[in-house]
């Protein structure tokens, strides 16, 4: 599985969906081992004025191939969009060692195997 990191430094999960221009793609493998495989360049999904729908969906089909998004914040028509195309956002604040961590300890406890 592939997991989408918003990060302004490389450290945390710490940017507004709307303001990334870019996600830390993160491999995570059966044993809930990941590496950093992609630094993906994908535009900035929102403009002075808010969100562009157009801009919103072509964000979201950039990373469609990831089954979680990780960022600081996100608003609820950004998530609705992610979801329709398969991919959950997570709103969350920490370094990212620690938020995928989290995200894997929830996963294979058995409370999150819907969400994969």
């Amino acid at each position: 599985m592939k997991v989408a990191v918003g990060s302004s430094d490389g450290y945390a999960v710490d940017q507004h969906f709307g303001q990334c221009d870019r996600f830390m793609i993160y491999d995570v493998d059966e044993e809930g081992l990941y590496v950093l495989s992609e630094n993906r360049k994908i535009g900035n999904p929102a403009s002075q004025n808010g969100h562009e729908q157009s801009r919103l969906q072509a964000v979201a089909e950039s990373l469609a191939d990831c089954s979680y998004v990780l960022v600081g914040r996100i608003g609820p028509g950004a998530a609705a969009v992610l979801h329709n195309l398969g991919t959950t956002a997570l709103a969350v604040e920490a370094p990212i060692e620690k938020a995928l961590d989290r995200l894997l300890a929830f996963l294979h406890s058995g409370r999150g195997a819907i969400l994969q």
